[in-house]
Formats: C-alpha cells, structure tokens, sequence
C-alpha cells in the first residue's frame, strides 16, 4: 500500500467519521449499532442470544458484537472503531491481491467505493465477513486449509460466505477446504453454544422474511409506485419494510427456490469446469476464474433473495475489487456496474425511481456475469470435445473419449 493509497483512506474515513460524530451529536443511537449494544447486553445478561424476529444472524456475529464491550470508550465509538481495523485490513489485503497481479484498480474501488455507501460500512458488520471472504479468495488454491478456514469464518458471521467454497474445483483440496470450514464453523457453534443458549434461533427467524421492498424482485412495485404515485400496501417486518400482499409472499417464496436452482447450477458448472480442466484446459484452473465465479454467484444469490439491505453492497463491493485486481478482466464491466450500483443505494432512500435503477443494475451486472463464466467454458467445452472427435492421421484413428 502506498504513502497515497493510505493518505486517500485516511481522508475519506475521517470524512465518513465526522459524519457519523455529527449524527451522534443529535440521535441518541447510532442506527443498527444501538441494536447490537441492546444485543449484547442480553448476551451478558440472560446467557442467551436474543430470541426475537430481528436477530437473524449466525452466532459468530453476536460473539462480534461482544468486541466492543471490551473498550474502555462508549460501545458506539468501539464498534466504528473495530469497523474502521476490519476496513484497513481489507485495504491491505486488496493492495497485495494488487501488487500480485500488478493492476490495483480494486484497490481504489475500494479506497473510493465503500465511502459511496455513506456510513453504512462503519455502522455495520458486514466488512468483517467481507474481509474475511478477501482474505480467503486471496489464498485460493494455494493455502486450502486457510481457505477453507477463513470462508468458515465468515458463514459463521453471515451465512454466504460459504459460497466461497465453490471456488475450489480440485477435489482434494476442496475436501481439504470444506473440513477447515466446517471445523471453523463448527468451533464457532460450540463456543456459542456452550456460552449461550439459542445459538440456532436466527435459523427460524429469517426463513419467514417476505418480499423486502428494496428486494430486486420488488421492481414492478417500484415501477408501479413511480406511475402512478400511490404507494403500495408495506408493513414491517423482521425489523425491515415488507411489501404487504398476498402476491409479493408468492413472489417471496418463488425467490427461495430461484436460489435454489441458482445454486443448483453453480454445481453444474463447477462440474463441467473441473471436466474441463482435467481434460488439458488449464486457463480454466486459474484463481482468477474462481474469483469471478464466486463474483457472480453471489450476485445471483443477493438478486434472486426476498430481501435486499443497502449493506449488502458492502459484500459486492468487496468481491468487485477482487475481481478489478484478480487480473482477469473477463467481469470487468460487471465490476464496475456494481460500483455504480452502490453509489445509488444511498442516493436512492426515499426515491422508489433510484432503488428501482439500483436493482436494474444489479440485474444487468448479474445477467453480464452469468453470461461471461457461460462463454468461459461451454464453447470451449464443445471445441474441445470437436477437437478430440477428430481423427488423428499418425495413429490411423480417432482418439479415445476422456470421459
């Protein structure tokens, strides 16, 4: 990281900073971080994590929101100050992905792209499994344990770093890998539970979220919303804005299984890609193929979901500027619309017409993607299978089939 790159973090987070100090000057809370000091006290104090709709998140994020406590200052200032570590080490991670590759383009996306979501990266602990999902996706292949490991971690914190996972196509280190994460997780999970009752409560707690109106899916509404003027039929819901009707719960539960086949082609391509590369295309087993790939599943994970949190940019912030440093420019302009994207999640409160443009571009972004990994190995795929077909003039005969 250079004398520049530091001096450019030091300004913007300081600006950041004085945004949220000038907001704790006139609000008594500090948004959602007032949740987790509500949070934490019922952790010290019933020995329990908390048992209502809100809390829907794994045990090792309430672990995290124990941190802070540990600080001699209010818990608001700690967890902004925790925050503000977890965002340097990102840094740091970011610029030796950068110096590795020699293009540092993700570096500045994310020196200048997470101060585009105003105060949610500090307010919120979504940079932790996101830097914990950097630091994993920068050891992929080489260091599967620790792969595994640190992608374990993060599922513990939030659950979708366990797509990180997919990144992995040989066999055995993927073994490797989903042992060091399940152990990871597994650590996690009995730390809490031996510590704190309930450790399984956010499991219920989110699988009944409806169609949240910041949701991709909900766009018809917003388009509805932005023509005729009227606002449509909300309610909250697990603490967030739901839309209110019969056919958006269908729309909710239709996502859930959209993910589902979502996830159920990723396996496929998993597949074919290890197919591939055991069959002599070697390009395909490069880590930059993964990041990508792990890019674009979870963006169709965070597209086909119900619901849609301005954080959850700060994850697709984050795998942006991996992909912007991996060295492949294949997801380059997928890349770029997401740090679009999020420049308009918090442009867009109370503008339906800006969320709406928002989510399109996050379709866009998603579609392009999808659609690059598919030309990365079908037509390959099929001129490799074409090649093999051919017969070969020395030996008299068509080659065998590798598969």
């Amino acid at each position: 990281m250079s004398r520049d790159q530091l001096a450019v973090w030091l300004l913007t987070r300081a600006l950041v900073v004085a945004v949220i100090a000038l907001w704790a000057t006139t609000h008594p809370r500090f948004e959602d971080v007032s949740h987790y000091e509500r949070w934490s006290h019922v952790l010290t104090g019933e020995h329990a994590f908390p048992n209502v709709a809100t809390w829907q998140y794994p045990p090792g994020a309430g672990l995290l929101m124990l941190l802070p406590r540990l600080s001699p200052v209010g818990y608001g200032g700690a967890f902004v100050g925790l925050m503000l570590l977890v965002d340097l080490a990102g840094l740091v991670l970011l610029a030796r992905l950068g110096r590795r590759t020699g293009n540092e383009a993700g570096v500045w996306v994310w020196l200048l792209g997470m101060p585009l979501l105003g105060t949610f990266a500090l307010l919120r602990f979504d940079l932790v499994p996101t830097v914990l999902a950097i630091a994993a996706l920068l050891v992929v292949h080489r260091r599967p344990g620790w792969f595994g490991a640190l992608a374990g971690l993060g599922a513990a914190i939030k659950v979708w770093p366990a797509l990180l996972l997919f990144g992995e196509w040989d066999r055995p280190r993927l073994l490797r890998s989903v042992l060091a994460a399940a152990a990871a997780t597994a650590l996690m999970l009995a730390v809490s539970a031996i510590a704190f009752g309930g450790a399984t409560n956010f499991v219920s707690h989110g699988g009944d979220r409806g169609l949240q109106e910041e949701a991709v899916a909900a766009i018809p509404w917003q388009l509805e919303r932005i023509a005729g003027g009227d606002p449509y039929p909300r309610e909250v819901r697990s603490g967030a804005w739901e839309i209110a009707t019969p056919t958006a719960d269908g729309v909710a539960t239709l996502l859930r299984w959209l993910t589902v086949a979502a996830l159920a082609a990723a396996a496929v391509w998993w597949r074919l890609r290890a197919r591939a590369i055991r069959a002599g295309r070697k390009r395909l087993a490069e880590a930059a193929v993964s990041r990508d790939f792990v890019f674009t599943l979870v963006m169709l994970v965070v597209v086909t979901s119900p619901v849609l949190s301005t954080q959850y940019m700060v994850w697709l912030l984050g795998l942006a500027a991996v992909v912007l440093s991996a060295g492949s420019t294949r997801l380059r302009r997928p890349a770029w619309i997401v740090v679009g994207a999020a420049a308009l999640s918090t442009a867009g409160f109370g503008s339906p017409a800006l969320i709406a443009l928002r989510d399109l571009a996050l379709v866009w972004a998603t579609v392009d993607a999808a659609a690059a990994m598919v030309q990365a190995l079908p037509h390959r795929w099929a001129r490799r299978r074409s090649d093999r077909r051919q017969p070969d003039p020395g030996a008299g005969r068509a080659p065998s089939r590798v598969w």
